[in-house]
């Protein structure tokens, strides 16, 4: 019975081993994520925020296990407009398996695909089990090499607080696709978006990253908003507390 549970042991720590994120500083990558977004790891880093990174695999069973928990935390920090940033990256998946998985698991913030750099990503940071969650400090340290098991979303909080990251909420940035009560089209856009509604007022849009792109008044029904000089990617365009989600592809 000894060497069979010393045996099982060995299992265990072998695989627990095999899971860390065995580097000690983040290797640098540019990727465009599945809604066309372009995103710079150490642009973010270097704003000072930390960066959580979550390597899955859409039929990981323990990654879906996983998931809702990191997506729940994800709204304690702020929705990645404040010290901490969250991503997630595929280690084998197309855009179409990532984009059923974002929206299967409410996942708002980047995803990135096998096909689109996750692989080559997964295998520059040696990754070879998953999930691997790791957590990246402004100055670049892997401080967290497996975030591991992930029992539940107050885990994770604990976990990223006790590094110095502290909760928000989730400010302007942040948006309710609950009943919205304007539209906004064409979707996917390309030179501009039309938004109509009843007053529209004080109109604001975003970038995936909670970042304030325009601001406008509007005293009328309707406006077009040029989207020209927008990059491809996934934005928000919100009235009082209402959002709408729009892309532009060009």
């Amino acid at each position: 019975m000894k060497k069979i549970f010393t045996l099982v042991f060995a299992i265990a720590l072998s695989i627990n081993i095999s899971a860390q994120c065995p580097l000690a500083k983040a290797v640098d990558f540019t990727v465009t994520d599945v809604h066309g977004t372009e995103m710079h790891l150490f642009d973010v880093l270097d704003g000072g925020q930390y960066v959580l990174i979550d390597f899955f695999y859409t039929t990981c069973g323990y990654c879906q296990e996983s998931i809702p928990k990191i997506v729940e935390s994800y709204y304690s920090f702020g929705c990645n407009q404040h010290d901490v940033f969250y991503m997630e990256i595929s280690d084998r998946d197309t855009d179409a398996a990532c984009l059923t998985w974002v929206n299967n698991y409410g996942v708002e913030y980047p995803t990135i695909s096998g096909v689109a750099g996750g692989s080559n990503i997964c295998n520059q940071y040696q990754i070879r089990a998953f999930p691997t969650v790791i957590l990246i400090t402004p100055d670049h340290s892997i401080v967290i090499n497996d975030l591991w098991p992930i029992a539940n979303a107050q885990m994770v909080i604990n976990t990223l607080e006790n590094q110095g990251v502290s909760q928000h909420e989730c400010d302007d940035g942040t948006v309710d696709l609950g009943a919205i009560d304007f539209s906004v089209y064409p979707n996917p856009a390309d030179d501009f978006v039309k938004i109509s509604g009843e007053n529209l007022g004080i109109v604001s849009v975003y970038n995936v990253f909670g970042q304030k792109m325009d601001k406008f008044e509007v005293n009328n029904d309707e406006y077009i908003l040029n989207t020209l000089s927008y990059e491809n990617g996934v934005y928000f365009v919100k009235i009082g507390e209402k959002a709408q989600r729009f892309i532009v592809k060009h």
